[in-house]
């Protein structure tokens, strides 16, 4: 299952995984209070959903605002949501700054797009596969 779902984000613009992320987790508060973060952050911030990916510095600030100490937990789930739909692994760190994390996601992602396809011959050699 993982596996279609990691081939079909890869032709997915990294905006919209991250969206999807977010949205996934935020269901864990259940589908009216995702709707009332969303709310908060269109009203309070001028943050619309649609502008995330580009203004992550004022949705971590929103999601504090409207959630207390939980942002963080919401932060966590998110980010492993990311790295996960994207095919790579989410390593905490003790310097943990949500936007800096999301933007490492975001470089792997898109070195992952821009690295050609390869296989390996009978003897192990990688090649570039063609077409």
């Amino acid at each position: 299952m993982e596996s279609g779902l990691l081939s079909s984000n890869k032709t997915q613009p990294f905006g919209e995984i991250l969206l999807e992320s977010i949205d996934d987790s935020l269901q864990i508060l259940g589908e009216e209070p995702k709707n009332a973060v969303y709310q908060y952050l269109s009203t309070i911030q001028s943050l619309d959903k649609k502008d995330i990916p580009d203004r992550l510095e004022d949705f971590q600030s929103g999601l504090k605002s409207a959630l207390g100490g939980a942002a963080r937990v919401v932060e966590r789930l998110i980010l492993r949501k990311l790295f996960q739909k994207i095919g790579s692994t989410f390593k905490e760190t003790s310097e943990y700054e949500f936007a800096e994390h999301v933007n490492e996601a975001r470089r792997r992602f898109e070195g992952t797009r821009q690295r050609p396809s390869m296989q390996r011959d009978q003897m192990g050699q990688v090649k570039l596969k063609k077409g």
